[in-house]
């Protein structure tokens, strides 16, 4: 018992440090919580590689945030909230940016593939390759470069982040960007 009731006033003073703005004691919580937040991520975000960049994320926004938490006691279910919210933000990033039901097909058309070599679906694959290039070149060379590095190069955010130097809420753009005007252009043609 008295263990636990250590643990809490341990909890409570890193907390109200942390709040106070010293650096040390957010470092101590947050690695004290590092293996739990990873672990409740995991189970919402099935996608291994984003669960560092929500993790830092999280972070951030204990950080920022914590001035705001009236009771220390409450840390455990207010970072609860803090994570559950930052994977509903990543959700709506990702999921507008990588749904393709509103693009059948169109970005498999930028590879060629066997479907190229038979006679009837050869002509009409050919034709709308060379109309979707003739809409990307349309567009800025960052949105064009993007969307090709994700569809024909099979690059996932965060490396076409990493390779153009800039953040995956960028490349989410570009990406998204590019699909809306290819889907005005191709359903007005």
């Amino acid at each position: 018992m008295e263990k636990t009731m250590s643990k809490h006033s341990a909890l409570h003073h890193l907390v109200r440090k942390t709040a106070s703005g010293d650096h040390e004691a957010f470092e101590q919580l947050f690695l004290s919580h590092r293996d739990i937040i990873a672990f409740k991520i995991r189970r919402q975000i099935s996608c291994p590689e984003d669960v560092e960049d929500i993790s830092q994320k999280v972070a951030m926004r204990v950080f920022l945030k914590i001035g705001s938490l009236m009771r220390p006691e409450a840390f455990g279910s207010w970072l609860d909230t803090l994570v559950i919210n930052e994977c509903n933000r990543h959700f709506q990033t990702t999921d507008r940016t990588t749904s393709l039901e509103e693009l059948p097909e169109y970005e498999n058309l930028l590879i060629e593939t066997n479907a190229d070599y038979l006679p009837n679906a050869h002509t009409e694959r050919v034709e709308l390759r060379t109309e979707i290039w003739s809409k990307l070149n349309k567009m800025s060379e960052k949105t064009r470069d993007v969307f090709i590095m994700y569809y024909e190069g099979g690059m996932c955010y965060r490396e076409i982040a990493q390779r153009l130097g800039t953040t995956i809420g960028n490349v989410s753009s570009h990406i998204f960007r590019a699909k809306k005007l290819l889907r005005k252009e191709l359903l007005r043609a």
